[in-house]
């Protein structure tokens, strides 16, 4: 494939993204409701689960480093020693269930991040959630697959490549960071000066 032609796919793609607005008060609003957010997914989707939770928890903030209220946020796909624990002792459909088992609470939020939306483990994770009272949002592509229909909000790319899908996923979350940095409730950020907690 020529990159003009990689280039296409990626715009067209991109046109064809749909997102549940929901999604940005829920994460906006998570720091007040004292929710923890956990991302996941395999593969090149695991690699982007760990950027939203990088970009969650540094570049979504505004006055980072005096910021002691942050948006809080795991990637469970991070956790190599539990992952491959869970792997071999179990099976590798519960790499994200189980951590939830031993994290989340309901309340908290899940985003999982697949491509088909089909991914066992993903689907299980979202289950878990949901049967919980988590909220679950479901991030996808192809035709979404059972991600989509067990979340209760969704971002979807309606492409058939899992390298576009990815691509696009990505800038969502780069997105998710951008809009949560100038949204960010002043009232709720609690600046730290000389020792001293105060909000802003």
């Amino acid at each position: 494939m020529k990159w003009d032609e990689y280039k296409e796919h990626v715009k067209k793609a991109l046109d064809t993204f749909e997102f549940d607005d929901k999604i940005l008060d829920i994460l906006k609003n998570s720091i007040k409701n004292n929710q923890t957010i956990f991302v996941g997914g395999n593969g090149g989707s695991a690699s982007i689960a760990s950027h939203y939770v990088c970009d969650l928890s540094k570049g979504a903030n505004k006055d980072w480093k005096a910021n002691f209220n942050r948006y809080r946020a795991i990637c469970l796909s991070s956790n190599l020693g539990y992952i491959t624990a869970i792997s071999n002792d179990e099976h590798y459909d519960e790499v994200f269930r189980q951590q939830l088992i031993n994290l989340a609470k309901p309340n908290d939020i899940l985003i999982m991040i697949s491509s088909s939306g089909n991914s066992p483990n993903v689907v299980k994770a979202a289950e878990y959630a949901k049967s919980i009272g988590m909220v679950v949002i479901g991030i996808s592509g192809f035709k979404g697959g059972k991600l989509k229909e067990i979340a209760h909000h969704t971002a979807y790319v309606n492409h058939d490549k899992y390298e576009v899908c990815e691509n696009i996923h990505d800038i969502f979350g780069q997105f998710l960071s951008a809009y949560l940095k100038e949204a960010v409730d002043e009232k709720a950020s609690v600046i730290i000066e000389g020792g001293r907690k105060k909000k802003k």
